[in-house]
């Protein structure tokens, strides 16, 4: 066994007692042993999903870096983006599958007095045989919108932030589909222009109801699919360590909640998945204690 299995055997001791992360977040490749396998995004990249379960409540922050994972020149290099945070932990909410439960009211009967659990609609005005459904207007992960509010309905809302956006980087074909804020840029923010009333920034038709910003880039409006509005109906947070965090259902523990699995088994976590490759995804082999990582810039979430 090398040493360094050792020290993380060790390290996982400490976690376990509550003690702080074992290692330095930012660095990517001392803290690659503590993270899950990055997957391949829709540029040929890889994305690190936060921490394995077992560091995420000790490790979290709401922040990522991303940078090359080699040295310039290097062919072999890719562009890397390392989460501080597991932003897919809560993502079965956010699959049509959880819903279609008749736990949770699917397609029960319900009586002529009552309405049916909240999200879902009667499929009949004959009270005798009417039953409950999800409204057609209710849009899930991985499925085709038109609008953000399809995809921020109130099955999902204060759950799991996700809006509707491009998952296919070419302004003639964008493929509209419900994805998760943090794989909502699959679309360079500057591929367009759109327009609407506000100077600065503003809700736009042309954005699929994303929010219309004004770069001081080049001094045009573009889309930004992972803003919220500045006073109405900003989104809880998919950030467990945000002041706004998402919860979990059934007023489970969202630290001892993650259903990423689910979600990357299914195809609807992952760029690669968003724009058709499915459930194929390359596995970049984790660098080694003490190998170069990544050579990052850094962001904070809000």
């Amino acid at each position: 066994m090398k040493f360094t299995s050792g020290l993380i055997l060790a390290s996982r001791a400490v976690v376990a007692l509550g003690d702080e992360c074992p290692v330095n977040a930012w660095d990517t490749a001392a803290s690659a042993p503590y993270r899950p396998q990055p997957i391949t995004d829709a540029d040929g990249g890889f994305t690190v999903i936060g921490w394995l379960p077992e560091y995420a409540d000790a490790c979290e922050s709401c922040g990522y870096s991303s940078g090359s994972t080699g040295a310039p020149g290097d062919d072999s290099a890719a562009w890397q983006k390392t989460y501080q945070y597991n932003y897919a932990w809560n993502v079965e909410v956010a699959m049509k599958s959880f819903w279609e439960d008749s736990s949770k009211g699917w397609k029960t009967k319900p009586k002529w007095w009552k309405s049916c659990p909240a999200g879902y609609e009667r499929d009949s005005w004959k009270w005798w045989s009417a039953k409950c459904v999800i409204p057609g207007g209710a849009k899930f992960l991985g499925e085709t919108c038109s609008d953000k509010d399809q995809c921020h309905n109130s099955f999902v809302e204060g759950y799991v932030d996700t809006t509707c956006a491009p998952t296919n980087n070419d302004v003639n074909d964008p493929q509209w589909k419900c994805v998760l804020d943090e794989e909502s840029n699959t679309m360079s923010a500057y591929a367009s222009t759109c327009s609407c009333i506000g100077f600065l920034w503003c809700e736009s038709s042309d954005c699929n109801g994303n929010q219309c910003v004004l770069s001081t880039m080049d001094m045009k409006k573009h889309c930004k699919y992972a803003d919220e509005g500045a006073v109405w109906g900003k989104s809880c947070s998919n950030c467990r360590k945000n002041e706004n965090a998402c919860k979990a259902y059934g007023g489970a523990d969202s630290s001892k909640t993650d259903s990423s699995k689910i979600g990357i088994a299914a195809g609807v976590v992952g760029m690669a998945a968003v724009v058709g490759v499915g459930l194929t995804r390359k596995l970049r082999k984790k660098p080694e204690s003490g190998e170069g990582g990544v050579q990052m810039t850094t962001a904070t979430i809000v």
